[in-house]
């Protein structure tokens, strides 16, 4: 993958282009804000006067798109006639990457925050949400938890949610809602200018609602349906959008990623993140007195210790020994996949060589 390095700020790479807006520029700098099946939209810097939004053709070796490119993604594109073309990836500060299917697919990039949202109904899913809470801090993005819709429950309700969200190793969580309004102040220090943040959820929960709410934008919202509690889908691709920052002295923007809701949440290489999000235990585990512990029958083993004793929570340590476990197959199956490729593409050169050694 062709990059330029991340530490070159905006204007330094927007020098690399002509700054004379009455000469026609061969390459500019863009952010991309959506990728569709058949286009990648993008808003950049032409002329440096004004934002202009178009599509970007991606060339061969930039797909598949889930595979080398993400919403808020920094590129370089060459003009081609009266079209742009991506030339250059800028390393992004950070990645999202989930497993969809065999193979890693990218969620967003260069991000500061990421919003956890859940809703205060049936939805809830503790174990959900450290999923998310492994993607964050894996990549190294401050996760933020955002109870949803505290207005369909009582107060007493609403404290046992907020007890549950405690037990997380997140500082930042919030209960708020879209409809009421309530709790939206609470959202504002995080608005700066500047700043990137991307929403994750499950369908229904109410990013886009929340969205709406800070932003007074139109995205198409759903209710839940009755029988348990789950939302419809409605966000069907993810979108960068910008809204007015909460800086009373700079009126810039605020880069918001909306994205769809996940069926499933597939880690892939997450053991730094899965080791934070479980970070007692970790801890722990560190001070067994064998480095292979299993935290079975195993003699100076503190993680069973603390099991006993109550110290522990026995669905959290199950759940940090699963999300390990998916993770390290996803390692060996992503290696067996790359290895077969390999071996497909080498196979294929020697097909090629030997047929024009024929002809």
């Amino acid at each position: 993958m062709q990059q330029l390095s991340a530490q070159l700020s905006f204007d330094e790479l927007s020098a690399l282009h002509s700054d004379d807006e009455t000469t026609e520029q061969p390459y500019a700098m863009f952010r991309i804000t959506a990728i569709h099946r058949d286009r990648i939209q993008a808003i950049g810097e032409l002329g440096r006067s004004y934002l202009t939004s178009t599509d970007l053709l991606c060339p061969p070796e930039f797909r598949p798109t889930s595979q080398f490119l993400a919403v808020g993604d920094w590129i370089m594109a060459e003009r081609v006639e009266e079209h742009w073309r991506i030339k250059l990836i800028v390393e992004p500060k950070s990645r999202l990457q989930r497993l969809s299917g065999d193979r890693p697919q990218l969620i967003a990039a260069n991000l500061d925050y990421l919003w956890i949202v859940t809703s205060a109904n049936q939805d809830f899913n503790l174990k959900r949400l450290q999923r998310y809470l492994a993607l964050a801090l894996e990549a190294d993005i401050e996760p933020v938890v955002i109870l949803t819709k505290s207005d369909l429950c009582s107060e007493v309700e609403l404290e046992e949610y907020l007890a549950q969200l405690q037990q997380l190793n997140c500082k930042l969580i919030h209960a708020i809602s879209s409809l009421e309004g309530t709790g939206l102040d609470s959202l504002k220090p995080y608005l700066h200018s500047g700043i990137s943040i991307a929403l994750v959820g499950s369908s229904g929960v109410g990013k886009s609602s929340l969205l709406n709410a800070l932003a007074g934008t139109q995205q198409e919202v759903a209710g839940i349906r009755e029988d348990d509690g789950k939302g419809k889908h409605t966000t069907t691709a993810r979108q960068l959008f910008f809204i007015a920052s909460a800086d009373e002295k700079n009126h810039g923007k605020v880069a918001v990623i909306d994205t769809p809701g996940m069926r499933e949440l597939q880690l892939f290489n997450s053991q730094q993140g899965i080791e934070e999000t479980f970070a007692d235990i970790h801890s722990l585990a560190q001070r067994c007195r064998f480095g292979d512990c299993r935290h079975e029958q195993e003699p100076g083993c503190k993680v069973r210790e603390a099991l006993e004793k109550g110290s522990v929570d026995p669905s959290d340590f199950i759940n940090y020994q699963k999300l390990l476990k998916e993770d390290e197959y996803a390692k060996r199956r992503e290696l067996g996949s790359h290895a077969e490729r390999e071996h497909q593409r080498s196979f294929s050169k020697m097909v090629k060589a030997k047929t024009k050694e024929r002809w």
